[in-house]
């Protein structure tokens, strides 16, 4: 499974060419499921599909570099006992990680979600939950 990490960097750091650096350094390939930066700095958020000891290392290199850095465990709930399978989120969701599988049953793929959360007041019933990061 995939690895989720939120970088976000301070206006200082946002001109570097850090993930660049850090991608030559380790050799990862990078999905980037979300960015924004502004004049005050940015934030990135990554999924990161390698081995746990590389994942710690381009970590590790990013905190170096001065970029803070925490890792997304689960930000999207959906609680299955409260989804009455209706489908409202599912036009709303960019990146497809809510679905409907062949018995109509809601699906979150959270290795898709990037956390727009605009699928969570969707919900009719609150089957749908942000874990803060």
């Amino acid at each position: 499974m995939a690895r989720k990490i939120l970088l976000n960097y301070s206006a200082e750091r946002v001109q570097e060419p850090i993930l660049a650096t850090v991608i030559k350094e380790t050799g990862l390939t990078f999905n980037i499921l979300y960015a924004e930066f502004t004049g005050r700095g940015g934030e990135i958020l990554l999924s990161i599909e390698a081995p746990d000891q590389e994942v710690d290392k381009a970590i590790e290199l990013f905190r170096k570099k001065g970029v803070e850095v925490r890792e997304i465990k689960r930000a999207i709930h959906l609680d299955r006992e409260l989804c009455i399978d209706c489908g409202a989120c599912l036009s709303l969701c960019p990146s497809g990680a809510l679905f409907q599988d062949k018995d109509n049953t809601v699906m979150l793929d959270e290795d898709k979600c990037v956390y727009c959360e605009l699928c969570v007041p969707s919900c009719p019933v609150k089957a749908l939950e942000l874990s803060r990061f």
